[in-house]
């Protein structure tokens, strides 16, 4: 085949590779480390940040332990325990219900409203009124009752308005329970005389709804008697929350509220830490870039290192929390739930208080995690390491490009010598 057939682009590309080859394997090979490594840490950035925030939600109020509570009547009353109730059985009568206050004015439904005078309401010991003058020509109830719930100085009422047959009326109801919230009126008429009679409405007006105290006893013998403006008691008995339901007859007998420690709830709390270090550990000894790196192998050994403290003057395995041979955290139920039988305090200030476990964790991470932290320094040096290796990327291909054509040129000159010459041998064939 004579040399004039082939292609110069073709053997100019050649020869450039062979050249460039070398030096693209370094820069390829630097290229995928950056990336790689680059992309690790984000996605550890991002794992780190996750426990810290289930480390957080731990130390803030410095709680780990839960309580549970049960009611003899769930019909009567419900009952939620925080973690500060102290277990025990306590009993419960409920002698009456809070209400909120409830009155009705009536009225003809052919009536409308004088055109001027105040409304006067007062709930609470707060009062405000409404101006009749303010509202529209032939104003009725439904204009009197939004004015009412419209108005800036509202001091707890909300007006409805009702029918039945020819009559209407006004109801009003406080919107806060208990015997402090009775709704007082009081109409002052001004120059109309017209128009519904509100000052008699006012005067005759009807009670749905007495304001009043929850009352319960508390205990069984000689009864603690205790008010409430709501139904909803949270100071009654430390840490308990109780919902009032219903009112009891005077024959029936004491609710009964039990309150137990709930050691399942916390196991089950520190199981989401645990699955998350696990997590953690593995996505970095998993990962060949990390596992080599020095920042992500120091992460790994400061939190192991916290395991290894006393806290309260014990050790983490006392309590439960401890590793297996093959250095996976696991929680050993039989022993939390004794620890948590014998002292759960102590097992609280071990795990969730300042000098605990999950601070000393917070701590040793937070260098990392914060906004101006370690990782986001080594993202941006891995960066910057990236962006030099693409632009010694791009200065190397404009450079080989250069070579290429100083051989395609070489090669394209001397396919036309050549074929000068064979044209010139053929003409002595």
């Amino acid at each position: 085949m004579a040399f004039s057939s082939i292609d110069p682009a073709y053997l100019a590309q050649q020869y450039t590779q062979i050249e460039r080859s070398s030096k693209d394997g370094v820069l390829k090979a630097q290229q995928t480390r950056f990336t790689t490594l680059l992309s690790s840490y984000q996605k550890l950035e991002t794992s780190l940040g996750s426990m810290q925030d289930l480390l957080e939600s731990f130390t803030k109020d410095k709680e780990l332990l839960s309580n549970t509570a049960s009611t003899s009547a769930d019909t009567v009353l419900s009952v939620t325990a925080g973690s500060d109730a102290v277990a025990g059985n306590y009993e419960i009568f409920v002698q009456q219900l809070a209400q909120n206050h409830q009155m009705s004015l009536s009225f003809n439904s052919t009536d409308t409203l004088p055109a001027d005078g105040q409304f006067e309401l007062t709930v609470a010991g707060e009062s405000f009124a409404v101006d009749l003058s303010a509202l529209p020509a032939n104003a009725g109830l439904t204009d009197l009752a939004s004015a009412i719930n419209n108005a800036a100085d509202n001091s707890g009422v909300q007006a409805t308005v009702m029918r039945s047959g020819t009559q209407s009326y006004l109801v009003l109801t406080s919107k806060e329970s208990g015997a402090a919230n009775a709704i007082s009126m009081n109409f002052v008429p001004g120059a109309d005389t017209s128009g519904a009679d509100i000052g008699a409405a006012v005067t005759a007006a009807t009670e749905l709804k007495a304001a009043q105290d929850a009352i319960v006893k508390v205990g069984a013998q000689n009864p603690i008697t205790v008010t409430s403006a709501s139904n909803k008691l949270e100071d009654v008995i430390a840490g308990v929350t109780i919902d009032l339901k219903k009112m009891q007859a005077g024959t029936d007998q004491p609710v009964q509220i039990s309150v137990q420690q709930d050691p399942k709830a916390v196991e089950d709390k520190l199981k989401k830490f645990v699955d998350s270090y696990n997590a953690l550990v593995k996505q970095i000894n998993a990962d060949p870039s990390l596992k080599s790196d020095t920042m992500a192998r120091s992460i790994s050994s400061q939190m192991r290192q916290s395991f290894q403290k006393l806290y309260q003057g014990a050790t983490l395995s006392s309590v439960g929390i401890e590793f297996d041979r093959n250095g996976v955290l696991s929680v050993n139920s039989e022993k939390m739930t004794q620890a948590l039988a014998e002292n759960p305090a102590k097992v609280e200030q071990m795990l969730v208080a300042d000098n605990s476990l999950f601070s000393g964790i917070q701590d040793s991470l937070e260098p990392y995690t914060k906004r101006f932290g370690l990782m986001k320094d080594k993202q941006q040096t891995l960066q910057a390491s990236l962006d030099m290796v693409t632009e010694k990327q791009k200065r190397h291909d404009y450079s080989m490009d250069l070579v290429y054509k100083r051989y395609l040129s070489q090669f394209t000159q001397m396919q036309v010598t050549i074929a000068q010459l064979e044209s010139s041998m053929s003409q002595f064939g």
